[in-house]
């Protein structure tokens, strides 16, 4: 008899430890099988954002990963003279974490890969490909491979998350498509750099374009631009590949980790997904590296993913959520990758003709209060939001906030301050929003049960806690939540696991809110059974 579990996860990377702690998180028996003998030793993605931590916080992980990250760096972009002409530098991000941060991959890994061994819900192999699977409606026969010794996994579900070169992408009839965007890149890894400087710098040099960035641990990473001509064997001698490491900094002699060409591509899968059968992370797309988004990407595919695997094994909703998984999150991810090839144009641009008129209207930017905000706090970045997916628009509040992502400020809870999604905890959570919560609160207790939804009354900023509270009882003390909802006095929101906003209600509109909320769920009521 084969092994069963509810899920097969291939590959731990990033994206598939992510998605096996949530899986595992919800109840939800995973099995994460990785072809290599442990988790990855060379350093390849290095930069972290607030969506990505804020996922880490919702699997109980963002402590442990902090003791391997540099946070809050910014970034500078200076011309071919040295002469700086544009710096981003933001602050907190809205979503609870720095908007940036430096790490290391090989330790994340590690952190995610430990603190799956005692978990109750989880089992990690490795050594361990899957080297064929057959999709047979109600579940999905996995042939796994180890040592040459071959055996059977049962499973509801199967999310391949092994990466660009993917046998499941292959194997579901999945194909890359997109940019014709290709470029090569020297990536050169220095343990204690003699470089003190913090910040990213961007050599934006038309001659030979250039990063370095600063992680922790006193690492630094070069990523310097090959030009066509220059072969993989020369740029990673020894010899040639510190010459080209003296131009940015002091670290000419200190201990190179690592040395490798990467040719940055820009691609997605046309169908994330084939019956029981998904992709998540580098799988489903490529994305260039200049705006620090490809694992990030992965890891907002294993939040967005995992909750509703997790609902339809529980029976909480219908089946055709699963649709909504590549609605969702496919265009999103080539927003992004978009984003990173504008990027990459601000780092390498085309010729000096460009180059000139970009760092002219750089510099006057400055200028302008509001354009010079716009850089340095990155609003340049792409909001997260949805255009359609699983979330109603009923009103005009809704028609405002659903599809987007919540804001997670610090909020008061009694004596203490906490993150907001602390307190809600996972899963559903309706937050009722107002001076007088428990009312806002009443009547939405069969669809929170159906949902298995969290209640959490909150109070706006300018209101003291009362004497008897409703409970639990939060104070938005910043206001941050009250600006998201543009200033309403009242409010009931539904936020889904991935803290998207899911359906909002004004204190008018909350005689028909549970109806509206059941024909949300009505939609997608087709059901798979475990």
């Amino acid at each position: 008899m084969p092994e069963t579990f509810d899920v097969l996860v291939v590959g731990a990377g990033p994206t598939g430890l992510t998605l096996a702690h949530l899986l595992a998180q919800a109840d939800v028996k995973v099995l994460l099988i990785e072809q290599n003998a442990s988790t990855v030793g060379e350093p390849r993605a290095v930069s972290i954002d607030d969506e990505s931590m804020r996922v880490l916080q919702a699997a109980g992980l963002a402590d442990a990963a902090l003791a391997d990250i540099a946070p809050a760096y910014g970034s500078e972009y200076l011309g071919p003279d040295g002469a700086r002409f544009a710096i981003v530098s933001p602050s907190q991000g809205e979503f609870g974490w720095p908007k940036r941060s430096a790490f290391r991959q090989p330790l994340l890994e590690r952190t995610l890969a430990d603190a799956l061994k005692n978990n109750r819900n989880a089992a990690l192999r490795f050594g361990t490909r899957c080297v064929d699977h057959r999709d047979l409606g109600d579940r999905v026969i996995a042939i796994l491979d180890r040592d040459g010794e071959r055996s059977e996994v049962e499973c509801a579900f199967l999310v391949g998350a092994d990466g660009g070169r993917s046998r499941t992408r292959k194997a579901i009839g999945a194909e890359l498509t997109g940019s014709s965007f290709e470029e090569k890149w020297l990536i050169a890894d220095i343990v204690d750099t003699r470089d003190p400087y913090r910040e990213t710098q961007v050599f934006s040099d038309p001659r030979r374009p250039a990063i370095t960035l600063p992680g922790p641990h006193r690492t630094r990473r070069f990523e310097i631009r090959l030009w066509p001509g220059e072969t993989e064997e020369q740029v990673t001698a020894e010899p040639r590949a510190r010459d080209l490491i003296a131009r940015y900094g002091g670290d000419a002699d200190a201990e190179i980790e690592r040395l490798r060409v990467y040719t940055f591509q820009a691609r997605i899968a046309d169908r994330w997904r084939n019956g029981r059968v998904f992709l998540a992370g580098d799988a489903a797309h490529l994305t260039p590296p200049f705006a620090g988004q490809g694992m990030n990407a992965g890891l907002r595919d294993a939040a967005n993913l995992a909750w509703k695997l997790a609902a339809v094994l529980k029976g909480r909703l219908g089946s055709g959520l699963l649709d909504s998984y590549q609605t969702e999150r496919k265009d999103h991810a080539w927003i992004m990758i978009r984003f990173a090839i504008r990027m990459g144009y601000l780092v390498s641009p085309g010729n000096r003709f460009v180059a000139a008129i970009t760092r002219s209207a750089l510099r006057a930017s400055r200028l302008i209060p509001p354009l010079r905000d716009w850089l340095v706090q990155m609003r340049f970045k792409p909001k997260p939001r949805f255009a359609k997916g699983f979330f109603v628009t009923a009103g005009d509040l809704s028609a405002r906030l659903c599809g987007r992502m919540f804001p997670q400020p610090m909020v008061e809870r009694g004596q203490s301050t906490l993150r907001l999604d602390d307190v809600l905890g996972p899963g559903f959570a309706f937050l009722c929003y107002g001076r007088d919560p428990g009312l806002l609160a009443a009547g939405f207790g069969g669809v929170a049960d159906r949902l298995g939804a969290s209640v959490t009354g909150c109070l706006p900023r300018n209101f003291a806690f009362p004497a008897s509270p409703f409970e639990p009882l939060i104070r938005d003390s910043t206001g941050a939540i009250g600006r998201f909802m543009g200033d309403r006095d009242a409010a009931v929101i539904l936020l889904r696991p991935d803290r998207y906003v899911a359906a909002a209600f004004e204190e008018s509109e909350l005689p028909q809110a549970g109806d509206v909320m059941s024909r949300l769920i009505e939609t997608v009521r087709e059901r798979v059974a475990p």
